[in-house]
């Protein structure tokens, strides 16, 4: 990590806020794992005030879990909180492909497929990197609905998600992954509203399987 070079007050807050926030929806704490003040701020360069308000405020947000006497650690979900937070994604998510099959332009479409093209080139071993990558495309595509109502009810959902989805870092450039990123945007691109909603929930679908599966060991 690196120092962030803002001085004033609220400024600190808010960077420390943000920065630790895309850190965990990334995936790179492990979930369960221990966020130490001392060392946060050490690593940051600020004191550790804003780090333990930053802490609170993702604690109320339901990514970090404060333990009286020990700290905060990572959050980690339980096998049923997946399963209802990627039924909710693929509520959303299939809705808005279904929006988006209706509305994009071939320029969006294009953006979209160059967001699916940066997922295979970021560096095979940065699991991060490839998560942060995934995650764009699937925000594009939920702002592609031009539904500013369902993209804030997505918004909302994607930390969850991403938290969730730190179990399995792995997959963002495996072939399965690919083949069904490619299934949503042939879908789009043939203006099937029906196909795109079934593409994105095959997706989603197969990811909540296998994340529980992890989660109860199975995997």
């Amino acid at each position: 990590m690196h120092a962030l070079g803002f001085r004033r007050p609220n400024q600190v807050r808010e960077a420390v806020y943000r920065h630790l926030k895309d850190l965990l929806l990334s995936g790179r704490f492990a979930p369960g794992e221990r966020l130490s003040e001392p060392l946060l701020a050490q690593e940051l360069g600020v004191s550790r005030t804003p780090v333990r308000e930053a802490l609170m405020r993702l604690a109320e947000e339901g990514l970090v879990e404060l333990v009286p006497g020990r700290g905060a650690r990572v959050r980690v979900f339980a096998p049923e909180e997946v399963e209802e937070v990627y039924g909710v994604r693929a509520l959303l998510e299939g809705e808005a492909a279904r929006e988006a099959a209706l509305r994009a332009t071939p320029w969006e479409l294009a953006e979209l497929e160059r967001l699916l093209r940066a997922i295979d080139e970021a560096p095979r071993e940065d699991y991060p990197e490839q998560m942060r990558r995934d995650l764009e495309f699937h925000r594009a595509l939920v702002r592609l609905s031009g539904n500013r109502t369902l993209y804030r009810l997505y918004e909302d959902l994607l930390a969850t998600l991403a938290l969730a989805r730190s179990a399995l870092p792995t997959l963002s450039q495996e072939e399965a992954t690919r083949r069904e990123h490619r299934a949503i945007l042939e879908a789009l691109r043939a203006r099937d509203p029906e196909g795109a909603r079934r593409a994105v929930e095959a997706h989603v679908f197969r990811f909540r399987d296998l994340v529980v599966g992890r989660l109860k060991g199975g995997a």
